[in-house]
Formats: C-alpha cells, sequence, structure tokens
C-alpha cells in the first residue's frame, strides 16, 4: 500500500510529501488556528483546557486608535486578575505575523526521522515506499517532520482557539496556558531554576503551548516532557518538575527550553504508522546528530537507490 498522502482529524491534519532529487521527504502536521483579540472589560473565562474549541467565540476588540481601547482585568492561569487593554489593529496584524513565524521556526529544522529495518516482515516498508524517502543516493533515507500553521479568520474555528491578551503594562506577571496567551508570547524568553543556578533553559511561550494543543484524539492536551515523572513526587514540588526533572530533559521544548527531542516527535511518530505501513521502525534523530551521520548509507539503500 503507497504511503497516504494525507490525514484529516478534529486534532491536527498531516501531509507527506516524497522525496525529490536534493529535496527531502516531509511529514507536516498542519495546524489550523483561530487567534482571538481579547476584549478585557468583557467578564469571560475560558475552560483550563479546551479539548474541543467551543461553538460560542470568547469576546473580542481590535481598535484603530489607543482612544478607542478598551480596558479591564484578565485572569491568568492561577485565577489572578491582570490588568490588560485591547489591542490596536496594527498590533494584532503584526502579533499574528510573529505568532505564525515564532512558532514554525521553534519547531522546524530539528526533526529527522528515519525509517529503521525490522526482521518482521509484515512490519516494513515495501521498497517503493522506501525510495520515497531517498533525496540523493549519498544521504541517509529520511523525512523531515515540520510544524505548519494557518491561521483561520476570527469567526472560523480550526483545530486550535486561543484568546490572546495585550497587557497594559509591559512585564507584568501573567501564567499563560495553552488556551490563553498574551502579546508577550511570542518572544524568546529566559527560564531560571534554583536547582541549576548557573544556568538558564529558553523558549518562545507562545511555540511551547502550541505543544499542548499535539494532542491524540482521545486526550485534551500534549504533556509537558516529565509530566508521569511529575506524578511521583510530592505535590508542592509537581508543577516544576513537569518541566524537566534533569537539565537536559528541562532544555526540551515541551520542557523550560528549545530542544526537540523524542517526546516532542510523538505526535509525528504516531502519525507515520498511521501514513505508511510501518507501524514501529521509526526513529528520531536531531538534525544536528544527522548531519554527522547523513553518509552512513544503510545496505537496504544502496542495493534500491544506487544507481539513482
Amino acid at each position: 500500500m503507497p504511503i497516504r498522502r494525507s490525514i484529516t482529524q478534529a486534532n491536527f491534519d498531516s501531509s507527506f510529501t516524497a522525496a525529490q532529487p536534493g529535496v527531502p521527504a516531509r511529514l507536516s502536521i498542519d495546524l489550523k488556528v483561530t487567534l482571538v483579540p481579547l476584549d478585557p472589560s468583557v467578564d469571560w473565562e475560558p475552560p483550563q483546557v479546551t479539548p474541543v474549541p467551543p461553538v460560542q467565540l470568547p469576546p473580542a476588540h481590535l481598535a484603530a486608535t489607543m482612544s478607542m481601547a478598551k480596558h479591564g482585568p484578565v485572569n491568568d492561569y492561577n485565577d489572578d486578575p491582570v490588568d490588560c487593554r485591547s489591542w490596536l489593529v496594527t498590533e494584532w496584524n503584526e502579533f499574528k505575523s510573529r505568532f505564525k513565524k515564532s512558532v514554525e521556526h521553534a519547531w522546524n529544522g530539528q526533526m529527522i526521522l528515519l525509517p529503521t529495518e525490522s526482521d518482521d516482515p509484515s512490519d516494513r516498508l515495501s521498497d517503493a515506499d522506501y525510495l520515497e524517502l531517498v533525496s540523493a543516493p549519498s544521504v541517509q533515507a529520511h523525512a523531515e517532520g515540520v510544524l505548519s500553521i494557518e491561521l483561520m479568520p476570527i469567526n472560523r474555528i480550526g483545530h486550535v482557539l486561543i484568546e490572546v491578551a495585550h497587557l497594559e503594562t509591559p512585564g507584568d506577571r501573567f501564567r499563560v496556558w495553552m488556551n490563553r496567551l498574551t502579546d508577550e508570547t511570542v518572544r524568546f524568553k529566559f527560564h531560571h531554576h534554583q536547582d541549576w543556578p548557573d544556568w538558564s533553559t529558553g523558549q518562545i511561550t507562545a511555540a511551547h503551548e502550541i505543544g499542548h494543543w499535539l494532542r491524540d484524539l482521545n486526550s485534551d492536551h500534549f504533556e509537558h516532557i516529565d509530566a508521569a515523572y511529575a506524578q511521583t513526587v510530592p505535590q508542592a514540588q509537581r508543577d516544576k518538575a513537569q518541566y524537566g526533572r534533569t537539565l537536559g530533559r528541562r532544555e526540551a521544548l515541551m520542557g523550560g527550553g528549545s530542544v526537540v527531542t523524542e517526546h516532542e516527535a510523538q505526535p509525528w511518530i504516531g502519525r507515520l504508522r498511521r501514513h505508511s505501513t510501518m507501524r514501529f521502525g521509526w526513529s528520531l534523530i536531531h538534525a544536528i546528530e544527522f548531519r554527522k551521520v547523513r553518509n552512513n548509507i544503510p545496505e537496504r539503500q544502496r542495493r534500491l537507490a544506487g544507481g539513482r
């Protein structure tokens, strides 16, 4: 059975593009995102997690000038009210553009998905499918994992619905979550932890929060890198533990950093198992490591693509 080109689902879509000479194969997770410029003057509280975007849209407001802006408190994840104002039209247009670029940039350029041989003939790619992963005889068969964001009009709900508040005072503390961001979440931010006082991690918060939307159909969110481990420690320690119990894990994008690890690649690996006939033979290698071994050609590839 040939590799499926596209899969459409309520959580996210995905598309596979075969390799061309000099151009690697690509598995793209395609996420339709509806951003709403939140009206802070309206008393409105979204659920802490929204697995399926609700029918009712949050209150939205855009102001042509600052004199037309509305003002009011908006609750953050901890239910702490923070003073916010309306978005100016020019600010909103700039934010949307920066949101797409910064989120895609944070996720892309790191994930290389490799097919590995199996002794089980029922869990192998056909020769034709394997060749769809070969862009050159001298480069290992692989597919790049990428994230593609499509911004939807305010009145059309896609896979993702996110309210975006604009802080009245720049730098005010506001704990965001997957359903509610602020104007500052598209900026790179450093994180510090008392366990590693001489080290810091950094990330674009919006990219981390979009990661929570890369969920399975039977789940309301994609978890932090150490969410399971966090359940084994005392309650008071769980909040910080879920972002990474070691510094290496804390550097992950679904921790407190920006590195795409095997954890972040799970949605792509899961989709590859549905796009192809191979269920268990896919593995992740980071793009930096792949550059070191990309010319180590498997025997099967030598046999199939040596003359290409």
